[in-house]
């Protein structure tokens, strides 16, 4: 398995405890007694930025929140990673669109389909079955982010 089907299956995973009721913050620093556990609004969408949380509390947002994933975070709204040195370039940080794609290994209108405003999910459920149907499609089949990014 490699590094982007072990993350976006940890993901599935979690999609999965939100769906049902069972996650928690887990990050250190925003887990605890006095925060507020968040919640998918999909009808409050955030417009004034151009960001990957999409809306009030997407995927993105909750794996910011998420232990199991090391190396992404939220840097206020946004979600941030850093890329690693090249023999040409210094370690850099990603910010925005730019770290979803480079942490879970996505180009971005996949990332956008997935996870951005513009698929307007009904549920963090129907975002799990999207994310369910890119994993687990044939690569010869058109899965639902499959059909957006081309």
């Amino acid at each position: 398995m490699n590094v982007q089907e072990e993350r976006l299956g940890k993901l599935l995973e979690m999609l999965d405890e939100l769906a049902s009721g069972r996650w928690q913050v887990t990050r250190k620093g925003y887990a605890g007694s006095g925060h507020r556990r968040p919640s998918f609004l999909p009808d409050v969408w955030v417009t004034a930025m151009d960001d990957p949380l999409g809306h009030a509390a997407c995927a993105i947002g909750f794996a910011c929140l998420d232990a199991r994933f090391e190396g992404l975070y939220l840097d206020g709204l946004e979600p941030c990673t850093r890329l690693p040195a090249t023999a040409r370039a210094h370690a850099r940080l990603a910010r925005g669109w730019d770290a979803v794609c480079a942490y879970f290994g996505l180009d971005e209108p996949t990332a956008r389909c997935l996870f951005g405003s513009e698929q307007s999910p009904a549920s963090i459920g129907q975002v799990r079955d999207w994310l369910r149907e890119l994993l687990y499609t044939p690569a010869d089949e058109p899965a639902v982010c499959r059909r957006a990014a081309s």
